[in-house]
């Protein structure tokens, strides 16, 4: 059985990591603070290694950034195995706000990004197509999803799977009346490179 401490954040590591993406990208700490809606306080400990910062702060962080999340656990050693129980999993609100995020595997270090996704029933809101590196696709579990890649809209019902260059603008709506669920996965996300 593995000893649970060896699973521990780093949180020395990536406090450092923070705070000197914090100078690079020339903000200061309250800047930060109120792009990712934490008190100074709070980011002045994160990049001290005093408080562990949650997924969705580094999620935040990263785009802010300009970065992918995985540059805050980059060469960090991690284990081969990871278990993921339901009630530990961590649910984020990421680029496009009519989805929670599911968190079922690491964010960080890996290969691919694995999650539940739950789309709200749509209510006329503007949803934006954003790009970003990477592959992905998914399976719907239930409802329905209506997937928009570019100028194409690819509506899924109830088993229907599609995968797609997520490099081309792309964003998720729900035309039916209850939750859509789907699992979903992909390569890690990543900014475009704009140069």
């Amino acid at each position: 059985m593995n000893d649970i401490h060896q699973f521990e954040l780093p949180i020395g590591v990536i406090g450092e990591r923070i705070r000197s993406k914090r100078k690079e990208s020339n903000l200061t700490v309250d800047e930060v603070a109120e792009k990712i809606g934490l008190s100074q306080s709070m980011v002045s400990q994160l990049e001290r290694g005093k408080a562990k910062p949650s997924l969705d702060t580094l999620w935040k962080l990263s785009i802010i950034f300009d970065v992918s999340l995985s540059y805050f656990f980059d060469g960090i050693k991690k284990n081969s195995v990871f278990l993921s129980r339901r009630e530990e999993q961590e649910i984020l609100t990421m680029r496009h706000p009519n989805v929670k995020y599911r968190v079922l595997a690491p964010l960080t270090g890996t290969k691919l990004e694995f999650f539940e996704i739950t789309v709200s029933p749509d209510r006329g809101e503007e949803v934006p197509l954003l790009p970003h590196q990477g592959e992905e696709g998914g399976i719907v579990l239930q409802g329905e999803m209506e997937v928009s890649i570019g100028d194409e809209k690819y509506v899924l019902k109830q088993g229907d799977s599609i995968y797609f260059d997520s490099t081309k603008p792309h964003a998720f709506r729900n035309p039916g009346k209850d939750p859509a669920v789907a699992i979903w996965t992909g390569t890690p996300w990543g900014p475009i490179d704009e140069s």
